[in-house]
């Protein structure tokens, strides 16, 4: 692009403005360009990160999928002190099945590993968990259906909790119902964790399913508003529903 002339009879100062002129009406000129370069660009590159973005979705559901398949005949156990087990934590296992679900692990239940999860503590305090994996996923499902039926297990001064292993994806999801969960237990209420983090309790003959714990507090909080109308506390005591810090 050619700079505007200038002629013989300009003053030097009116020629540095003409120049700058010139040069500020090139520039912005060349930065349209660029802008415009770059918007056509970003539009054509937005298509193909909402597809990387949908495809590395689809590719975390898979891996979960396949990591939760891969754990299908695990049981995880929480609540076993640090070294009661000694030397045989396969023995160990055996006699909290016969003394706490009243199971004799025969060759039926076989195993085929059985560890804790992770480096020791440095204290007691809170023990790491105990992964047992079945070579039949239904001497799993058996194990699994007899802690139900007991619902709260203590084995030696010991609170014992069994669970199915989920990939850690899973877990983190379930592991937000831990508050609604104690509410529930103070409410008397019985409830379900299904697969992958569903909450289904049954209520005033009604079944319900929650898809988050913000909508099991959400349900809650407006039964007990019905429970306490304005002016009357009705005997109740309100939920403290607030998020703890």
């Amino acid at each position: 692009m050619a700079a505007t002339p200038v002629t013989s009879n300009s003053s030097p100062k009116e020629s540095v403005a003409a120049e700058l002129t010139s040069i500020r009406s090139i520039l912005e000129i060349l930065a349209e360009e660029r802008i415009s370069r770059l918007e056509d660009e970003e539009a054509k590159a937005n298509p193909i990160m909402k597809g990387l973005v949908k495809q590395n979705q689809q590719l975390r559901e898979k891996v979960t999928a396949l990591e939760g398949f891969s754990r299908r005949q695990n049981i995880r156990i929480s609540g076993i002190r640090e070294g009661v087990e000694g030397r045989d934590l396969e023995g160990c296992f055996k006699t909290l099945l016969k003394e706490a679900l009243d199971i004799e692990a025969d060759a039926w239940y076989e195993m085929d590993r059985i560890h804790r999860v992770g480096p020791a503590p440095a204290n007691d305090l809170r023990p790491r968990h105990i992964i047992v994996r079945f070579v039949r996923d239904k001497a799993k499902a058996a194990i699994l259906t007899a802690a139900r039926k007991k619902k709260q297990i203590t084995w030696r001064d010991m609170r014992v909790r069994f669970f199915q292993d989920y990939a850690q994806e899973i877990q983190e999801k379930r592991k937000k119902y831990d508050e609604v969960r104690r509410i529930l237990q103070q409410q008397k209420i019985d409830y379900s964790l299904r697969y992958p983090a569903v909450m289904t309790f049954t209520l005033d003959n009604r079944r319900h399913r929650f898809s988050s714990p913000a909508e099991v507090k959400s349900f809650l909080s407006g039964r007990e508003a019905l429970d306490c109308p304005a002016g009357d506390g009705g005997g109740q005591v309100p939920l403290n529903m607030g998020e703890k810090g």
